[in-house]
């Protein structure tokens, strides 16, 4: 089977863990491992730590969630021309802990790609994922809810639900790219997804509440 080599995605979410230099300590030792095993990584950190991770690191940067606001007149609200200006990549879309409905993520996609930033939608089960497909994002992540944050894998709960989503992206010729995620704790988790399909993982409390953040994640990179 052959996978594009990465992406290996660290959501550093809102975790007082990573706060302020933090953050920029958590992608310096993120960065190493990238360098060490010439592997594409990219780190999400939280929305107001954006830009200043993004000027510290050689690492792409991605924003955990953007909104659909026009341009000027939108106080509070994270839109993808920011991003971009900022020094981001693209956007996680739709996680589940700030899901949005179909109508904004299409709207989402499209701007972005407008752009030439990278849009990862994200997906809670095989229906969900079929229809963030048909959208065309470059990304999609399968994520179960009620294994994110856990020591429960989606890898190891629910293995027929990457297969599938796998299957089902290679059967419509999709373009999108499949990333696996939830509960994702160990090198045994990350290589059982990318032999099942997955071209990525996403990972983020596993890695963000370890007590050595390069062991951690060269643990789980090492299987790309």
């Amino acid at each position: 089977m052959n996978r594009i080599k990465g992406p290996f995605i660290i959501n550093l979410k809102n975790y007082t863990e990573i706060s302020g230099q933090k953050a920029i300590e958590i992608t310096k030792e993120a960065e190493k491992v990238a360098m060490d095993l010439d592997l594409r990584i990219i780190v999400s950190p939280p929305q107001v730590l954006l830009g200043l991770v993004a000027s510290k690191t050689n690492l792409e940067i991605l924003g955990q969630h953007t909104d659909f606001e026009k341009i000027g007149a939108s106080t509070g609200f994270v839109i993808p021309e920011m991003i971009k200006g900022a020094g981001g990549i693209g956007s996680i879309i739709n996680h589940s802990e700030h899901p949005l409905n179909r109508t904004i993520i299409k709207k989402l996609i499209e701007r972005l790609k407008e752009l030439d930033l990278i849009s990862l939608v994200c997906a809670k089960n095989l229906e969900e994922l079929k229809l963030i497909s048909e959208l065309q994002p470059d990304f999609v992540a399968i994520e179960p809810p009620e294994l994110i944050g856990t020591k429960r894998s989606i890898s190891s709960e629910k293995p027929s639900l990457i297969k599938e989503s796998f299957e089902h992206l290679s059967s419509t010729n999709s373009k999108t790219k499949l990333i696996c995620g939830a509960g994702i704790n160990t090198s045994e988790d990350v290589r059982v997804a990318l032999d099942l399909g997955s071209n990525g993982i996403l990972a983020a409390s596993s890695i963000v509440k370890a007590d050595n953040w390069y062991n951690k994640i060269y643990e789980l990179a090492k299987p790309f």
